[in-house]
């Protein structure tokens, strides 16, 4: 009996530890279980990223390069960064994992304004936390209880911000006119853009622009993009001036720079905007503003040229262009005075002429004629330069009667003048008059006796050579 009873016993204690076994984990079936440790030595770290992004400026032009720096709080970031366009659309420039902090370079679109930079970060992390624990006491530990104690485990942190920059077109104008003193168009002025050499010429309205790309060396007026440049204007008969400067803006058209030049000179009958420095080949004169302040032109339009001019007898010899279809002459420096202009050409050939001329800066009134050759092919006008006008007219040959009667005058004129010159008029008095009878004179002539006459030459001589002998009184 007492044997039963200790078996029965030993199977009961062996159930009982089997049981024991499997209610109570082993320390090795519990990731968690770990000695007591004091928290404070491990602190906590943020749930969440931290992350900026910045750029080199604010403000660039289409096609600058944009510098872009993205920092974050926790290694191994992965970042994904958008541009948001003006139409609504995204672009996607740059994706990649980081350590912190990373610089890269975008170039600014050709759209232009505001544009926002998006950038979407993502990082895994590992962060300490609280995790419950199995934590056993006593001897053999099998006093075991569960607590929470600090632990690292990974999580996924992500983050996001934005920055926005404006972007500006390289693109911009300048515009405006070129007039004169009376405001009158200045056709054909060369106008030079001093930062890049780029030329301009004025219209027929005197209207003139320039197209121009901005570079990278600019400035901001107002948030915008902005560069200072030197316009310059030169003219064919006008007098120089200093170069003006104008700020160009991005994108923008800088109108109403206009020029006010003091023009001199206008060349009869002749098109402006024709009229330049290149159609005046070889005439460096051309480029003395002096030289326009003392001149004068005839534009000859026609099958006709000016074949000589002439200052009374003394010949002038012009300096000749041909400018679109007609000639022009220049006559520089001139004398006051009567001009005589032989035009040749073509019989009966049709023509018109025109003169212009500036005395001491004293631009007169430009004048003209239209006429056509005589059957011989040639033509005289007269030209008259005054201080304050010009006249031209053409000078008509007299009448061929008028030319017969003038010189009848003159021959008879002149044989009345010999007539009477050479005692013409005696002879015809003569002529007309009558003869009366000659009178007979009785002359009686007393001769003196010879001896007398010897007589008196002797006394004569001896009373000549007593005066020669005759001592002088002293």
């Amino acid at each position: 009996m007492k044997f039963s009873l200790l078996v029965l016993s030993a199977i009961l204690v062996s159930a009982l530890s089997i049981v024991g076994l499997a209610v109570a984990p082993t320390a090795s079936a519990l990731p968690s279980l770990q000695r007591e440790t004091t928290p404070i030595e491990f602190p906590l770290q943020p749930y969440y990223l931290s992350v900026t992004l910045t750029t080199d400026k604010a403000v660039y032009l289409a096609g600058e390069t944009v510098s872009i720096t993205v920092t974050t709080s926790v290694i191994n970031t992965h970042v994904r960064i958008t541009a948001q366009l003006l139409d609504g659309s995204e672009s996607q420039i740059g994706s990649f994992t980081f350590n912190y902090s990373h610089t890269f370079s975008w170039t600014a679109p050709a759209t232009s304004g505001q544009i926002r930079l998006n950038c979407d970060a993502e990082a895994l992390t590992e962060v300490w936390d609280y995790c419950t624990r199995l934590v056993c006491v006593g001897p053999d530990d099998t006093d075991c209880h569960l607590e929470n104690a600090p632990c690292l485990r990974t999580i996924t942190v992500t983050g996001n911000t934005y920055n926005s920059i404006s972007v500006f077109p390289r693109t911009a104008s300048v515009s405006g006119r070129v007039l004169d003193t009376n405001q009158n168009p200045v056709p054909g002025a060369a106008l030079t853009l001093g930062s890049t050499g780029q030329t301009a010429t004025s219209g027929n309205d005197g209207s003139y622009q320039f197209s121009l790309q901005l570079g990278n060396n600019y400035g901001l007026i107002n948030g915008i993009p902005a560069v200072t440049d030197t316009i310059t204007v030169d003219a064919v008969a006008c007098e120089p001036q200093p170069g003006k400067n104008v700020q160009i803006q991005a994108g923008q058209n800088a109108s109403s720079v206009n020029f006010t030049l003091n023009r001199v000179f206008y060349p009869a009958d002749l098109d402006l905007s024709y009229f330049t420095y290149a159609a005046l080949p070889g005439w460096t004169a051309a480029r003395d503003f002096a030289t326009w302040q003392n001149i004068m032109a005839f534009t000859v339009d026609g099958p006709v040229q000016l074949a000589e001019v002439r200052l009374g007898n003394q010949p002038v010899t012009p300096t000749s262009f041909d400018i679109i279809g007609k000639k022009l002459y220049f006559i520089t420096a001139p004398e006051l005075g009567s001009y005589v202009l032989d035009i040749a050409g073509a019989p009966n050939s049709e023509y018109t002429i025109g003169a212009a001329a500036t005395i001491n800066g004293n631009y007169l009134q430009q004048t003209g004629v239209t006429s056509a050759l005589n059957s011989s092919g040639n033509e005289r006008l007269k030209f008259v330069l005054e201080p304050g006008q010009i006249q031209l007219q053409v000078r008509q040959p007299f009448p061929i009667a008028l030319t017969i009667i003038i010189i009848v005058i003159f021959v008879l004129g002149g044989l009345a003048a010999a007539f009477f010159l050479t005692g013409g008029i005696k002879r015809w008095r003569t002529a007309f008059t009558f003869r009366k009878p000659a009178k007979t004179k009785v002359v009686t002539t007393i001769s003196k006796p010879a001896n007398e006459k010897a007589a008196a030459k002797k006394t004569a001589a001896g009373r000549q050579a007593r005066n020669r002998t005759k001592p002088k009184e002293k």
